[in-house]
């Protein structure tokens, strides 16, 4: 919640008194490993943030399930496209270990912002990062090569790789998992 409450006063520059509103607002949920926080199909009706524990966020098709996201402590877990438009998703988020989180519901949050406009920062916040990390990798498939991915995705989520299984991560670089371990080996042996 520390994490949490820095944004707020020193990233955003909202007041304590914003913050705590926000919290008031938060309810606590546990997700066991491997249960869902959405399905493809339902409507996301929140935003939660993780206090504890690695979910991923992925698409299905005929030949399999690829990861499009990944969300660690303290970032911000939700189908978002769907929370704006309230539309159904078409992604799933599960839980890859035992997860606790705090959300907030679309209808709370709004209310929020409809009473006082600084909240408004909160909801660009969110929004810039979700576009800022979908954009790096988009633009990682269009330009890097496999390895250059792979530096990429432990930038963007520091440690993921005690987090998070291999093949998970091979799915989201979009790579089979016995390519992930030629890199890793590569790299470590050009070191």
């Amino acid at each position: 919640m520390e994490a949490l409450q820095t944004l707020f006063t020193e990233t955003l520059g909202l007041k304590a008194a914003h913050f705590e509103e926000f919290q008031n607002e938060l309810r606590i949920k546990n997700v066991k490993k491997k249960e869902f926080l959405i399905q493809e199909g339902a409507v996301c009706d929140f935003i939660a943030i993780v206090i504890s524990g690695t979910l991923r966020s992925f698409v299905q098709n005929n030949e399999g399930e690829f990861n499009n996201d990944f969300y660690l402590e303290n970032s911000f877990a939700s189908a978002y496209t769907s929370f704006l438009t309230q539309m159904p998703t078409n992604c799933n988020i599960e839980a890859l270990t035992d997860v606790e989180i705090y959300s907030i519901s679309h209808k709370q949050f709004h209310a929020l912002i409809e009473k006082d406009a600084n909240f408004l920062k909160v909801a660009k916040y969110i929004s810039d990062d979700y576009f800022i990390r979908k954009c790096k990798r988009e633009t990682s498939f269009l330009k890097n090569s496999a390895a250059e991915r792979l530096e990429m995705i432990r930038k963007l989520y520091p440690n993921i790789e005690q987090k998070v299984p291999q093949y998970h991560i091979a799915s989201y670089l979009g790579i089979k998992p016995e390519s992930l371990s030629r890199i890793k080996l590569l790299t470590y042996i050009n070191k």
